[in-house]
Parts: structure tokens; sequence; C-alpha cells
């Protein structure tokens, strides 16, 4: 999920004049970031499960890898509703809404008895925990000045990124010396309560209709005519970063359970190396853009996914898997901010709408990815998929400069 917060961050510095720090309620803040850090600690905690989860309900691994898939399309393709909602209607009702869904969905995702319907809540579960982060990070583009507004994003980026180390690795132990399903209540009572939080704090009124023609749908429409060919060049190669990065990596924890015998915990702990990396490249990324440029950066992410990804196919696991995590890591990071922040200047005065459009191609590329992911695993091994996984992000890093250069 902190890889989502990289792609949703820029939505709130859309242009506006944000009133005065001061009108920033302090409770509502804790609230949203306790929301933020739920939700992205329940949606890095399925990839050091799947093994048990698979085991438990009587299913196969590429069975089980579908849990992300079917949560990811729905969380992409509804942040293009959340927004509009948000935009109508107050945007902490909407979220609190949301995250009260997501909290039964997660509540009955620890009782459901089959995979089928674990799927089933997936879908719904993904569904309204898109409503929860990006409606946050409008909410303070719409209260922060935007001289606070980078800290303020920033924190709530860190939060995310630290509930997805946090969650990785606790998710493996609890689930080793209890069970996953108690996983999902946890994180559903705890979700509800947060919730139930919110909708009793005062909330604002309903926000003045847009006067733009066209309908909800006329921001997208401008968005395409605005960044042409490049747009939707960039565009692609965000898909393909999610077909390949955001994909694999969901079954890491089934390689280090099923082809090197590790523990649950154990294997939770080497995957919160991931977000540790993220963490530490997301300090730098600003003085290393100014000193490399955009498209040198992009590359340089970009090729430490892949070594990453090769790394993470070596034996001894515990010599070569920990460097693959940090390296994976900080690629991700270098290489994704960097996309990001030229999807902001696609079309300067819809950038809340091109975040959206990001989010999408990264997250259906993803849920492809995954699907994909699981079918080669069981035909080809880990290895031989993992090394698949990098020459397609080579084919990534060796296409970003092009893709960059027609973007401008």
């Amino acid at each position: 999920m902190a890889k989502f917060l990289f792609i949703a961050s820029a939505a709130g510095r859309a242009r506006g004049t944000a009133p005065p720090a001061a009108s920033v309620r302090p409770l509502l803040m804790i609230m949203l970031q306790a929301a933020v850090f739920m939700v992205a600690a329940e949606a890095r905690v399925i990839a050091p499960l799947l093994p048990a989860l698979a085991a438990d309900l009587h299913s196969t691994l590429a069975a089980a890898g579908l849990l992300i898939t079917f949560y990811a399309l729905p969380y992409g393709v509804f942040q293009l509703v959340y927004g509009p909602l948000s935009d109508r209607f107050s945007r902490e009702r909407v979220l609190a809404v949301a995250l009260g869904l997501f909290a039964l969905g997660t509540l009955c995702s620890g009782l459901v008895p089959n995979m089928a319907g674990l799927l089933i809540l997936r879908v719904c579960t993904g569904a309204a925990a898109a409503g929860v982060i990006p409606v946050a990070l409008a909410y303070i583009g719409d209260t922060v000045p935007y001289d606070e507004r980078h800290a303020a994003l920033g924190r709530i980026i860190s939060i995310a990124a630290f509930a997805g180390v946090i969650s990785a690795a606790l998710g493996g132990m609890i689930a080793e010396l209890v069970s996953w399903r108690a996983l999902f209540l946890g994180y559903g009572a705890l979700a509800l309560l947060v919730a139930a939080l919110m909708l009793r704090l005062p909330g604002g009124g309903p926000r003045p209709r847009s006067r733009q023609a066209g309908g909800i749908f006329a921001p997208y429409r401008r968005v395409a005519a605005q960044a042409g060919l490049g747009g939707a060049a960039l565009y692609g190669l965000v898909f393909l970063e999610g077909f390949a990065a955001n994909s694999t990596f969901g079954y890491l924890g089934a390689l280090l359970v099923t082809r090197d015998q590790l523990s649950y915990g154990l294997s939770g702990a080497l995957l919160t190396l991931n977000g540790v990396g993220m963490m530490l490249a997301a300090r730098v990324v600003g003085r290393l853009v100014a000193r490399l440029g955009e498209e040198r950066m992009l590359r340089l992410g970009g090729g430490l996914l892949v070594i990453g990804y090769i790394l993470a196919a070596l034996q001894p696991t515990l010599v070569w898997f920990p460097p693959a995590m940090l390296l994976s890591g900080v690629g991700f990071s270098l290489a994704h901010s960097t996309l990001q922040i030229r999807a902001t200047e696609l079309a300067p005065d819809q950038r809340g709408t091109t975040v959206a459009l990001f989010v999408l191609a990264f997250v259906l590329g993803g849920a492809l990815g995954t699907a994909v992911a699981g079918q080669a695993i069981s035909i080809m091994g880990f290895g031989a998929t993992l090394m698949a996984t990098a020459i397609i992000l080579a084919i990534f890093t060796i296409s970003a400069g092009p893709v960059l250069r027609c973007s401008k």
C-alpha cells in the first residue's frame, strides 16, 4: 500500500486556495492518519499469508494469489468514483463511510469458510478501501496551505509505509502463532472503531456542485485531449511497471515458505526490508533528482529493481534475499516517484484527475501481472518467474528515457 501512496500523494497538490493551517482540526487529522494506517496495514499483510490461506482453505497458491488481484482491481477502478463523490459531499463523511465498509469487509474476511467467499470479500474490501487514502489526501490539499502541504503529505506516506513494514512483520508471526483469521478480525475491529469515531466528529457540509459541462467523466476526457500520445505512453509505462514490480512481489512470501521452508514470521520480517528501502529512498529522492535529472534517476531505479529480482532468485536465501528487498524498495521509490511527478504535469489544471488515471494504470498492471505471475509460478517455478520479471523490468528501464522525453 505504500506503493499506492506514492502514486496518490500528488492529488492534494492541485491548484487552489487553502485555508490557514489552524483550521485543520487536530483530532480529525489523527483519525485520518489512523484510517490510512489501517488500510495500508491490511493491504500489505496478504503477501506473507498466501501459503497459510491456500492450505487452510484447501486451495492452490495460484488461487490464493488472486486475492491480491481481486483487491487491486476494484481499488484502482473505484478511485475514479470516490473523487467526484468527495468533490460533491463532505470529504470527511465519504472517507468515514468508506472506512466503515472496509472494516466490515475485513471482519467478514476473518470468518469466511472458503476461498470463493474470500475472493468476493476482497473485491468488496478493495472497492471500499479506494475511498480512504485518496480522499484523505484531498482533504489535506483542501485544508493545509501549499507551503506546508508537502510535510503533511509526507507524514501520511510515512505512516502508510510504516504500516506496511509492521504489518508484514507481525502478520507472519501472528499467523504462525494464532491464525490468519485473527489478523483480519483484529484489523476489521480497529478500522470499525476509527470509522465510528470519525462519524461522531462534526463534518463539513456538502460541497458545491461543479459547473463544468460533460458530467463527472469530463475531466478525464480533458486530460486525454491535453496529454495526447505522450501521456498515453507514460500511462503505458506505468502499466508495465505495475505488471512487473507490483505482481511477482506478492508471491515472495510463498517463495520463502515453500522453497526455503522458512517460517511465516521470518518470511514476513524479510519482506519488510522492501518497505524499509522505500522509506530510506523517500528521504533523499528530492536531492537525487536535482543531482541526476529525471531520466537518469528513473533508469537508476529501474536498474536497481532488475538487480533486486535477480538476487531474490538466488540461494542461500538469507545471504541474497535481504539485499534484494532493500534494492527493490529503493529502486521502486526512485523510479515511481519520477513517473508520478511527470504525470502531474501532463495536464496541470487537472492534476487530481491525472493522478487518478495514474493510479488506475498502475493498479490494473499489477492486478493482471499478479494473475499471470501465479500461473507462471505453477508452470515454470519461482526461479524462472523471477528471472522473467527481471527481464520485463529491464524492458521498462530501457523504455523509460524515450517515454519521458515524448511526454514533455
